[in-house]
């Protein structure tokens, strides 16, 4: 079967600041499809602007789309513009499986794929190749005859056992996104996520049990990427690359017998960071660049309602621990949680300036579908206009703060810290410049936040 692979537009300010990287969960599933014998081609509408020709939708038997929940709206659209030729489609991400019933009602989309799809998918096209009334294989959701069917979960792919992401099928330096100013490309290690943060949709999607590769496995993916491909730079996307810090330890030793010189950027969590110096020094001695940190607040009584496991008092061991290494801290907050005053608004942001991470992401509390938040906000939810669900704008009646007043305190903590020293200001206008950023898309960024 001819599938055509659709990933949408980005939404919001990465788009506006024109931030991509390839597409993984396409790629990973485009090996599965190959290995299973089928044609595949992805459009990746990051990085292909002018859009879906009807010359493309013609020539696949079958669209699959992918999407988040900022995304939904532009992957409707596509969705619309395939069944209007006639076209099967199937859909897949962490936002149609959670709305599942919505999304089916439009009428423009067929299936919709729950959790991982390397399994489900080239199933449920056996099925379809076969003999439509066949039974539709686990982990599925559709519509019969007017009813919301969903079929059992399937079971969860062996990461070891899956075929290396499909690479061959985009162009892998049309991505802009960089790390110690490297084009980098992106790496995935393992799935699932066993800290069920109320806030994150991670371990709904992927289950609870964490299920990971092999360092010999990663480094295999590390060979072809450095020495086929041509990258000095790579992005390990894991929920938490450094759950198993003797993997991680293994990993940079791979790294450093191979001699390469590798920059790399990995998510971890301030616990795991400050219980393992040792782990810190053997990523940093294998070009360890920098750490996406979720510190989220400076407050005990937040980090334990968001579902985080870290103390409020190991962010600064673990931003000095990083950074006396020569690793770069990218940190994220969380301001408007559901205990917060003004005051604790800012609080965090004080927070974030004297820790002096390098880089800093402050986000609105979001209650995304499929999270512990969403159900709990579900009578507080004003708004279901996806693309506001980006982290930048409050989408529930908060039960302390205005939401005009916490869009004020979210741009105030950009400011602040930006702002906090000459070197910070020197820094900002050097990640922009290398990211092309201009006034009109600094204007466009203020229209994304207010419209």
């Amino acid at each position: 079967m001819r599938v055509l692979l659709v990933n949408p537009p980005s939404a919001g300010v990465f788009a506006t600041f024109g931030l991509s990287l390839p597409p993984m969960g396409l790629l990973y599933l485009a090996a599965a499809l190959e290995q299973a014998g089928h044609q595949v081609v992805i459009k990746d509408l990051q990085v292909e602007p002018a859009g879906l020709t009807t010359a493309e939708l013609m020539a696949a038997d079958l669209v699959g789309i992918t999407a988040d929940t900022t995304r939904i709206t532009k992957a409707l659209r596509i969705a619309r513009q395939a069944t209007g030729l006639g076209k099967t489609v199937v859909m897949g991400g962490p936002h149609p499986q959670f709305t599942a019933a919505e999304i089916l009602a439009t009428g423009h989309v067929h299936y919709i794929i729950k959790g991982e799809g390397e399994l489900t998918f080239p199933r449920l096209l056996t099925a379809l190749e076969h003999d439509s009334a066949a039974p539709l294989p686990a982990g599925i959701i559709c519509m019969q005859d007017g009813e919301l069917v969903e079929t059992a979960d399937a079971e969860k792919p062996d990461v070891e056992q899956l075929p290396l992401p499909a690479r061959h099928l985009v162009d892998l330096h049309r991505y802009s996104a960089t790390v110690a100013g490297r084009k980098l490309t992106p790496v995935v290690t393992s799935r699932g996520c066993p800290s069920g943060c109320s806030f994150c949709s991670s371990s709904s999607f992927f289950g609870r049990g964490w299920r990971s590769r092999s360092a010999q496995s990663v480094l295999a993916e590390l060979d072809v990427l450095c020495q086929r491909d041509g990258f000095r730079a790579v992005a390990f996307m894991d929920d938490n690359f450094t759950l198993a810090p003797q993997r991680v330890v293994e990993i940079a030793d791979g790294i450093r017998s191979r001699g390469y010189d590798l920059k790399w950027w990995n998510f971890s969590r301030v616990d795991t960071i400050v219980r393992n110096p040792a782990m810190v020094e053997a990523m940093a001695a294998a070009g360890s660049s920098m750490v996406y940190l979720g510190i989220e607040s400076g407050s005990n009584e937040t980090l334990q309602g968001l579902g985080k496991n870290s103390l409020a008092g190991e962010a600064k061991r673990a931003v000095e621990l990083l950074q006396g290494n020569g690793i770069e801290v990218y940190a994220s907050y969380i301001i408007g949680n559901l205990n917060e005053r003004r005051q604790d608004v800012a609080a965090t942001i004080d927070l974030a300036v004297r820790l002096n991470s390098n880089v800093a992401q402050f986000s609105i509390l979001t209650p995304y579908p499929g999270t512990i938040l969403y159900e709990e906000l579900q009578g507080r939810i004003f708004s279901r206009r996806w693309k506001f669900y980006d982290g930048l704008h409050l989408v529930f009646r908060h039960p302390r703060i205005n939401r005009h007043l916490l869009q004020f305190l979210l741009i105030k903590a950009y400011l602040r810290f930006y702002r906090r020293s000459a070197k910070a200001v020197a820094d900002f206008k050097a990640v922009g410049k290398s990211q092309g950023v201009s006034v009109r898309k600094v204007f466009a960024c203020v229209r994304e936040l207010l419209f």
